[in-house]
């Protein structure tokens, strides 16, 4: 998705900050109450967190229009881009210093600007909070064998962790496929080497196979942000999607919000790998046999819809011997997902033990 031909560079405002009904204080979200929560005086506003009826948006409707144009999808968000890493991410107001929750470069705070952006439809608000993330990373980490020992002893700085709202598109579609392959079907065969000795081995017969399947798709995921490392994002798919509630801004007090840089025209492809493996999956079930081979399909996809969500996550890092080192909490579940440092002797050691290991069954087979 392009953004606005327009971008102005201003000061960051209030624009995430909520007042205290009861004393004018800042109001945030508290995911340990689940609810907005004063800073100051403990004062609990009652958010609706009732579960949203979810409303799709047609892909063919969208796939060729300028929908930043239309003030109905889209919003006016401030954001501020990292130097360092490229993460777009909101800031909270009214502060004089930042660093970037990704990779921890200090921001420069007068480069924030105002764009226009699609507008986020639902969201999980965050469960976790800081506290229980930190004590499940300690924990996550501690049970890490490789894990230096000087990091096993003094811990890790991770400075705080910040919680952040990460974008993500998800993909419905009912899709039919019509395929060609070859189901192939074992037997066994028996014959006499030069010793006499019997011998058995496996033969496969093939035969040809046609038929179409139709599957359908509910909530594919897809990463709407390039920032953290795909092999953390791929892992972040434990949510539970039947609680979204519909997007509000007092679910943003007190947290960053990063900002999609993958458009739902280029997601789709993603999200439609995703389904052909499943696709796959289910025509080798419906060729059957002992192994199959699929030679062609072709694939229609059909009720295509999409939507943008936002989904919690604690984010922190830290760095060993100059190296950083990235890792997340689901703000839903509280899983750990991350990179740590890992001792070369320890692996060595580990290999050399099992090494001697099968050596000695070795000896004692002989």
């Amino acid at each position: 998705m392009n953004e606005t031909m327009t971008e102005t560079k201003q000061p960051i405002t209030d624009a995430l900050q909520t007042k205290c009904k009861a004393c004018g204080g800042i109001m945030q979200y508290s995911p340990a109450d689940e609810d907005l929560k004063c800073v100051y005086c403990g004062y609990i506003s009652g958010l609706d967190l009732t579960a949203a009826e979810i409303k799709e948006n047609d892909f063919n409707h969208w796939k060729d229009r300028a929908e930043e144009n239309s003030e109905g999808q889209t919003v006016e968000v401030t954001e501020i881009k990292c130097r360092q890493c490229g993460a777009n991410t909101t800031l909270a107001p009214n502060i004089s210093a930042a660093k970037c929750v990704f990779c921890s470069t200090p921001l420069i705070l007068n480069e924030a600007s105002i764009k226009r952006f699609w507008q986020p439809e639902y969201l999980l608000p965050f469960k976790i909070t800081e506290k229980e993330s930190g004590a499940n990373f300690t924990k996550w980490l501690g049970k890490k064998w490789f894990l230096p020992s000087e990091l096993k002893k003094g811990g890790v700085d991770n400075e705080m962790f910040k919680g952040v709202y990460l974008p993500f598109w998800t993909y419905d579609a009912e899709t039919y496929t019509e395929y060609r392959g070859e189901r192939g079907e074992d037997r066994t065969e028996t014959s006499r080497n030069n010793k006499g000795e019997e011998v058995r081995r496996t033969v496969t017969d093939w035969y040809p196979a046609r038929g179409d399947v139709s599957v359908s798709f509910d909530d594919v995921v897809v990463p709407a942000a390039k920032t953290l490392p795909p092999k953390i994002m791929n892992q972040l798919t434990n949510w539970d999607m039947t609680n979204c509630v519909a997007y509000r801004q007092e679910f943003m007090a007190g947290f960053i919000t990063e900002i999609y840089q993958i458009d739902f025209r280029e997601g789709v492809n993603r999200a439609k790998e995703k389904m052909d493996n499943v696709i796959d999956s289910t025509i080798r079930s419906d060729i059957g046999g002992n192994k199959q081979k699929v030679s062609s399909k072709n694939t229609q996809y059909n009720d295509l819809m999409f939507k943008l969500l936002l989904l919690p996550v604690w984010i922190s890092a830290f760095k060993f011997n100059g190296k950083l080192y990235q890792f997340v909490v689901n703000g839903r579940t509280g899983q750990v997902i991350g990179e740590y440092p890992k001792d070369k002797t320890k692996i060595i050691l580990l290999i050399a033990a099992i090494i001697a290991v099968i050596s000695v069954l070795i000896m004692l087979l002989k």
